[in-house]
Parts: C-alpha cells; structure tokens; sequence
C-alpha cells in the first residue's frame, strides 16, 4: 500500500520500486496498491498495480482516499503482510481493514506530514494529521523509520512498536566513474541539489550562494517551485528532471551535494550522492544528519541561522573539494546496496508474520 508510486517520482515511489524488486526477484508474489493517476501502470515488474481514486492536493500530490477496493484487493490476494509505505489518509483505512482481516501490518515512516502540512499552508490541519500519524502507527504491527530524527518523531508521538531500517543505494547508477568534466563549467566550484522543486526542501536559501564568483549553482529536478526559484536564483543552471544513467552523471560531476532542507526523515538524494563520492553539505536537523559525519563526508550547517550559509569558511570549502573527502563520501555507503537493506526489511516480514501466526495458533487452542 503506497501513498505514491508513478508516475509520480519522489522517495516513497523509488522506495517501493526497489523493494519490489528484491521481493520479485527472490519469488514472493507482490500486489502494489497505489493512487490511479494518469499514466499509472498496470503492472510494473512482475506485479500488479491495482489503482485506488485520488484526488490532487494542490495539484502536485495525488493522494488515495478511503475506498472499498481496498478491502475487496486483500480479499482477492489474501496476503500474508501488508506493507505501508508512507502511510496517510489511504494508509489509515488500510491499517483498519487489515485489522479486521487479522493481516499483519509494516509501517513505513517514511514523511513527515506534519512539517509538509507547515509548508502547504495547511497549519489549521496540523493536529488532525498529527493525531492520524499517531493512530495509524500506534495500529501497525511494526513501524520502521529511516533515522534518530523519525524514532524520535514517532516516539514524541507515543508510538513504541518502532525499529530502525534505513535506505539502500544504488551502487552502480551513482558511481563515481560517471563523472562528466563537460556538464558544467569547470572554473567554479560546482554545487549541486538534486530533488523536488517544492517549498519544504528550502531551495530558496541557497541564494545566499548565487551570486559568487568561485560558486556554481546547478539545480536538478522540477516541481511547483521552479519558475519561483529561478527567480530567486538568476545565476543557477536548471536542469530538469534527470533520471537513470543521465541522473547518476549529473549526482558524479557535481563538486558538493547540498539539501537545505530540515524535514527529510533519511534524505535519499544525500545518500546518492555520497555514493557518487560527492560530499554533503547537510542541515543539522532532519534524518540527513545520522549519515554525514561532519569533517568527514561533508559538513553540516545550521540553516536556521540565515548568515550561515554565506559565512561558510573558505577550510570547509577546501575540504569538500579534496579527494580524501570523496574517498570518504563513497566509503561511507559502500555497504548500503538495496538488496542488503531489503534483506533486513524481508526479515521484519517474517517476524511479524511469525508472530500473526502464533497468536492465531494460541487463539484457536
């Protein structure tokens, strides 16, 4: 059950992709249940996509709304646990109906829906979509949160049943040996955000960095942002969204990573782009922090100070410029390939399963 998949491009969707993926590949049988959005596929690797009505939040979020398929798609598929990734308005009803099925439950915590609802101008919402974030995870068998930042949010909101399960990487697509010297211009330092064009990533901030002579902005995706930002940011260099090896080439060329943002619960771009041995320079809040060592794969800076940015030493740009830095950036992911972190996922499966299964057992005697 997701709250989003494509057509829709975002870390939920790429998420559920690569879980797919490991679960088809080793011959678990996967029916995907997501928002039916034009261009929705039917089936995608192997699985079935089965579409649920969805109405478009300020049109640039599709979101399910309750609806009987879903009861009617378990039913029919009767599996033996449910996934929910990012789970919300959709996710609630499903968590209900699984209830009711006795269906084991994996929550994924995956947004912070709260600090999306500050952004959106949605503030009047904000203890209803608290209250339904704590529901819901109070209701799952498990829930698994990517980072410190999301335990602790989950904590504050008195959900226990939570565990640590982080995000792989593709180590292939976002490689180094990508690197293209002829995608920007080589005279400046190239500095890069690669995501979402939209308000809570705090793209905006980076104008304090426009308008140097030694730094070159590139700013790489789309979203209900971008006229706006390249307004605000005349002198940075818009690519547009990027995907598969054309992706990894513009994550290699970059010099630094930057994401100014502070309600990343993991931040998979950041992850990216270490992979890629490109350092990161990272808020001091959020899930982003739990993987950037400071003074060592990137820095980490304080976003709530506006002069921060700007008052960056020229020591700290000398080391995410050096090639132990990069070294470090790339050897700090080397272990986080997808399938190593979906095997850990399998095994949260398989417990919860286990344990639906005994208590049916002790149930019926």
């Amino acid at each position: 059950m997701t709250e989003s998949f494509l057509p829709t491009i975002n870390g939920v969707t790429n998420s559920v992709i690569q879980v797919n993926r490991t679960l088809v590949s080793q011959g678990h049988q996967v029916v995907i249940l997501a928002p039916d959005v034009n261009s929705r596929p039917k089936f995608f690797e192997g699985s079935e996509v089965i579409g649920l009505p969805a109405i478009n939040l300020q049109k640039v979020l599709p979101v399910a709304v309750p609806n009987f398929l879903i009861q009617r798609a378990l039913l029919d598929f009767r599996p033996d646990v449910i996934h929910l990734a990012s789970p919300a308005i959709m996710g609630a009803h499903a968590q209900r109906v699984a209830s009711k099925l006795a269906i084991p439950t994996v929550a994924i915590y995956q947004t912070d829906y709260v600090g999306f609802a500050q952004h959106y101008k949605f503030s009047f919402a904000q203890r209803a979509i608290e209250k339904i974030v704590q529901v819901i995870h109070q209701s799952a068998t498990i829930n698994l949160a990517p980072s410190t930042f999301a335990i602790a949010q989950l904590d504050k909101a008195g959900v226990n049943n939570v565990a640590r399960w982080g995000r792989g990487v593709d180590l292939e697509q976002f490689n180094p040996k990508h690197r293209r010297d002829d995608l920007f211009p080589r005279e400046k330092f190239v500095l890069g955000f690669v995501g979402r064009l939209a308000p809570e990533k705090g793209i905006e901030r980076l104008a304090a960095l426009d308008s140097r002579d030694d730094i070159q902005l590139v700013i790489i995706g789309d979203g209900p942002m971008r006229t706006e930002l390249e307004r605000k940011l005349p002198s940075a260099i818009f690519t547009g969204k990027k995907s598969g090896l054309e992706l990894g080439q513009h994550f290699a060329s970059l010099d630094a990573f930057i994401h100014p943002g502070e309600h990343e619960t993991f931040c998979q771009a950041a992850q990216e782009a270490l992979a890629s041995a490109v350092p990161v320079i990272a808020p001091t809040r959020g899930g982003i922090k739990d993987f950037i060592l400071d003074g060592v794969n990137g820095i980490l800076v304080d976003f709530q100070d506006k002069s921060a940015l700007a008052n960056i030493s020229s020591s700290k740009w000398q080391f995410l410029s050096e090639p132990q830095t990069k070294d470090a950036a790339r050897e700090s992911v080397k272990d986080r390939s997808w399938e190593s972190v979906n095997q850990e996922l399998i095994g949260h499966y398989q417990s919860v399963v286990a344990q639906s299964r005994a208590k049916r057992v002790g149930l019926a005697s």
